[in-house]
């Protein structure tokens, strides 16, 4: 099936705003779709293969923007669906146990080089090496069933028929600690060489220029579809203020049933002291834990980060937004 995405470039000065952020791409960045969702150049010729990836029915997915807390729902759900098994949870990966769909479509093309060259041990980082060699949609073809796949990619940009046959399990962050969020994890992989502050990447976030935004049209999409018997939607901020709530709601979601202690381990397993402590999810590239993909975990912390004008500019990005739509994040509302 041929799918009807559009691409077009983004403009010289886009490009320059998105390059002062995001290093070692060398292609033209990328609008795809008729949001404009931005993808690296390179994504353009994997786009296809992405939408027709063949769907099975007893695939779980875990859908969202990056840094919204997809990590801590990846391990929440491959434990409910693996009947609690700790023991595989603490010796294996995640990123082997729950695979992301399009790794190799964002890789940058200076990455391939940095991966071959073992530069900073980059490969080892949320399997890079593996994905850089075979297109990480292929393997996750060839993967036995059942599948846990993760994906950045928003719904329409999808396989059509993902709700129809797959469970969806979609998690949602406030774009405020997303920005944070996705800043601190860039300047921990590219250490010395990051030049640009958190002003920059603000600057890129609220015009929706880095990858997979425009963040509230990505959330949009999904929201829309909450009520789709195949999908389940989670706020990032719900999960820290109730986690074992949130954990019976995934439970019937997925048509699984445990006691009240086991939910409670889990509860426990899932903390963020433990959670940043656990090596198999909180994967860093060289060994030196200097680049973990779990900073601080926290709901609300981009308070900290904005001064005053970025404050006013956040309240005015989410009011025109969200403005006519019934999304609502919960730690946002209008004035």
């Amino acid at each position: 099936m041929r799918s009807t995405h559009t691409f077009i470039e983004v403009t010289e000065e886009e490009e320059r705003i998105i390059r002062k952020c995001l290093l070692g791409y060398t292609k033209p960045f990328i609008k795809c779709g008729s949001k404009g969702y931005v993808m690296p150049g390179s994504f353009r010729k994997h786009a296809e293969a992405i939408y027709n990836f063949k769907v099975r029915p007893d695939d779980v997915w875990v859908v969202s923007v990056p840094r919204s807390g997809t990590t801590w729902t990846q391990e929440m759900v491959w434990l409910l669906e693996n009947d609690l098994d700790y023991k595989t949870a603490k010796s294996k990966p995640l990123f082997e146990r729950f695979p992301m769909l399009e790794t190799t479509s964002h890789i940058p093309e200076m990455g391939h080089i940095f991966i071959r060259m073992n530069f900073m041990n980059l490969g080892s980082f949320q399997g890079l090496k593996k994905a850089s060699q075979t297109p990480s949609w292929k393997t996750l073809e060839m993967a036995p069933s059942p599948r846990f796949i993760k994906t950045h990619l928003p719904l329409s940009m999808l396989p059509p028929n993902l709700l129809n046959t797959a469970k969806v399990i979609y998690v949602a962050r406030d774009p405020r600690d997303v920005a944070v969020s996705y800043y601190y994890l860039h300047k921990m992989i590219a250490k010395k060489f990051m030049r640009a502050s958190f002003a920059d990447f603000w600057n890129a976030f609220k015009r929706d220029l880095l990858p997979m935004t425009p963040v509230i049209e990505h959330v949009n999409e999904s929201w829309d579809q909450r009520h789709n018997k195949n999908l389940h939607f989670l706020f990032y901020e719900d999960m820290k203020k109730d986690l074992k709530r949130e954990i019976q709601g995934v439970c019937k979601f997925l048509d699984r049933n445990y006691t009240d202690e086991k939910i409670n381990e889990l509860v426990n397993h899932l903390s963020f002291d433990s959670f940043r402590n656990n090596k198999n999810v909180n994967n860093n590239a060289n060994g030196d834990g200097k680049i973990q993909f779990i900073r601080k975990g926290e709901a609300g912390g981009w308070r900290t980060h904005f001064d005053a004008e970025m404050k006013i500019e956040a309240e005015f990005y989410l009011s025109a937004r969200l403005k006519g739509l019934d999304l609502k994040y919960p730690s946002w509302s209008s004035k």
